[in-house]
């Protein structure tokens, strides 16, 4: 019987969606592209969950290292061609980001907007007669605040994942269409992945980038991450009235929208069903979603959206952190020190994927955090249960 021979590597990455190949290209940038392996189980990536994201890039966020990474990102992103060497177009929109609140919200939006100034984040607070003037589709009786940043974005995620995947591979990294089914240690060391194949490779960091499928490869050394698959259906549809170029909007139930082509595209969390993965969006609780629950909420974002044409909808899977929300980085399996994540990103991964990548780059080769100190998002917080969620909007 054929076995496949061993392999070696210095960093073996597990997952091949947009964090694991922004890792995989952070570490080749180093120098270190031979020396990784990315494991991927399919590069069709039909059920992976880059390709269904929205794509918004935004620093409207609460917690500082959230808003330095969305900034390193979206600078990052626009620049891509330059940054890649390569000739690249991942569909980068800088229409901006709206947030609008109801009174219940007003506090955390302004808290949020203080934080963000003192980032250098250029945004603005309105209220109604002001949001209504610049923007005259968008707002209700129950809009209390908005806040803007005009220079927030949106990509294609699918392109910008095989851009990072490409550079990478042109800068020597491997990827590998397999399973990983197990792994050993021995010492204080992840030693080897073992394969569906039957094909073991050994390495110095193991790097578990999984999505929305990181808890299965925790389960192999008895670590438990509380990351979880959480189905995220998409929209898009055709408005009946004109309405003025708009940047992407959200609000405080989660539903938001942006423009896309002729139309809109948008969604919202359902948070209120159990995590797991949902594939077949046509029977069961998804069939009439956009009517029964998605719809009165956009149509309180924009009076003209009682009148619309849906054309389809898709679904993809959040890897939920059900702890706080909020990314986990580093070790995460006590003992291992050489097994690292990053997960549980609850929807911000195409986000924050650059920032990532140069992170878990620099925490593998040079021991710590270097460029943002993401030690609080660590997960050592879920071992002492002291969560840092996001503040108002996620």
């Amino acid at each position: 019987m054929h076995h496949p021979p061993n392999q070696r590597a210095g960093f073996v990455i597990i997952g091949g969606g947009i964090i694991g190949s922004a890792c995989a290209y952070f570490l080749a940038k180093r120098g270190l592209g031979t020396e990784t392996i990315v494991i991927e189980a399919d590069p069709s990536y039909a059920r992976a969950s880059t390709p269904a994201a929205a794509g918004g890039i935004r620093r409207l966020m609460s917690r500082p290292e959230n808003i330095l990474m969305s900034q390193f990102s979206l600078d990052f992103y626009a620049n891509i061609a330059a940054e890649l060497e390569m000739d690249v177009d991942i569909s980068f929109k800088r229409q901006g980001y709206l947030f609008l609140e109801d009174s219940s919200g007003v506090a955390d939006l302004q808290n949020n907007f203080k934080t963000q100034q003192s980032l250098g984040v250029d945004a603005t607070l309105m209220d109604l007669d002001s949001l209504q003037r610049k923007f005259p589709s968008l707002g209700s009786a129950t809009t209390a605040i908005a806040c803007h940043s005009p220079n927030d974005a949106w990509i294609d995620p699918q392109q910008a994942m095989l851009a990072l995947r490409d550079k990478a591979k042109q800068l020597g990294v491997r990827y590998l269409q397999d399973r990983v089914v197990g792994l050993t240690s021995s010492g204080a060391a992840v030693r080897t992945a073992k394969l569906a194949s039957d094909a073991s490779i050994e390495g110095n960091f193991f790097i578990n980038t999984a999505g929305a499928w990181v808890s299965e490869i925790a389960d192999m050394t008895s670590a438990k991450l509380p990351v979880q698959p959480m189905c995220r259906v998409q929209h898009y549809w055709l408005a009946q009235a004109d309405i003025e170029p708009l940047p992407l909007v959200k609000d405080g139930t989660g539903a938001f929208f942006r423009p896309e082509g002729d139309g809109f595209v948008g969604g919202r969390p359902s948070f209120e069903i159990d995590p797991g993965f949902i594939w077949d969006l046509d029977r069961g609780y998804f069939a009439d979603y956009f009517e029964r629950t998605l719809w009165e909420l956009l149509a309180n974002m924009v009076p003209k959206f009682e009148s619309i044409r849906m054309q389809r909808q898709w679904g993809g899977h959040y890897a939920q952190n059900l702890f706080d929300g909020n990314m986990i980085i580093g070790p995460y399996s006590p003992g291992l020190e050489n097994l690292v994540t990053a997960c549980g990103f609850s929807g911000h991964g195409v986000m924050h994927a650059p920032a990532v990548g140069r992170a878990i780059a620099e925490l593998c080769v040079d021991g710590s955090f270097q460029s943002i100190d993401l030690s609080r998002l660590g997960f050592q917080r879920i071992l002492d249960n002291q969560p840092y969620a996001e503040i108002g909007i996620k």
